[in-house]
């Protein structure tokens, strides 16, 4: 791989290209891999963090414009074929390229507990909390997961462009051994019957962000320490 020379640079399309090709090129792989490879390697070798949250959606616009020039071919559902003939690549990065990665969507956080380098994080869609609340019901699905690297990147990554609406983050909670939290979470959850059986993945659950802290502050209460 040539040196990468974009230390403190934000991660724009033109950026983001180039590090796929670098990257990948000759594989197929899924766009949250590519998203969560590139995010690294950008931060890895000096490059400044991303200002747009919507990261994952910064590198599907730097995909379709590499399939215009065909350097990329979306082969099915969020998996993309990475293949640039052996032509060099323009690493230079013009100081006046209009940024069309705009800040435009910002999902915020609405609360943050704890101290750690991973998180477990809960949120859900405002949609499926409103119903049920309609329908007199305290309790909606809410997603219950961990990551070891920015939530809304994480978050977005499962699938930014499939999402019935942005979700509501309702916290997150840092610590350092978010699998075991989240498992314990998990577990409990489980045995009071509130798993979601026909959700996609396992981490779905018909609780709401209260009884998800209760579970919490039994089990360790210094997790809630802000």
């Amino acid at each position: 791989m040539g040196e990468y020379k974009y230390n403190n640079l934000p991660i724009m399309p033109s950026i983001i290209e180039i590090l796929i090709i670098e990257l990948f090129n000759g594989k197929t792989l899924k766009r949250d891999e590519i998203v969560n490879e590139v995010l690294d390697y950008h931060i890895s070798n000096g490059g400044a963090s991303p200002e747009v949250k919507d990261f994952p959606r910064s590198v599907k616009k730097a995909l379709e414009r590499m399939n215009v020039k065909g350097w990329a071919t979306n082969k099915s559902y969020g998996y993309w074929e990475i293949k640039k003939e052996d032509s060099p690549i323009n690493e230079e990065i013009v100081e006046d390229e209009e940024e069309d990665t705009k800040e435009d969507e910002k999902i915020p956080i609405k609360k943050i507990y704890g101290s750690g380098n991973s998180s477990v994080y809960l949120y859900y869609f405002d949609t499926y909390k409103n119903f049920a609340l309609l329908k007199g019901h305290s309790t909606w699905p809410c997603k219950i997961g961990r990551t070891d690297r920015d939530v809304l990147i994480r978050i977005l990554s499962q699938g930014s462009t499939a999402l019935p609406e942005m979700p509501t983050i309702e916290y997150i909670i840092k610590t350092e051994d978010a699998p075991l939290l989240e498992t314990m979470l998990h577990s409990v959850l489980e045995i009071k019957g509130n798993n979601i059986e026909d959700s996609p993945g396992s981490e779905w659950f018909d609780t709401n962000p209260e009884e998800v802290i209760e579970i919490v502050e039994f089990a360790n209460k210094n997790l809630l320490d802000y």
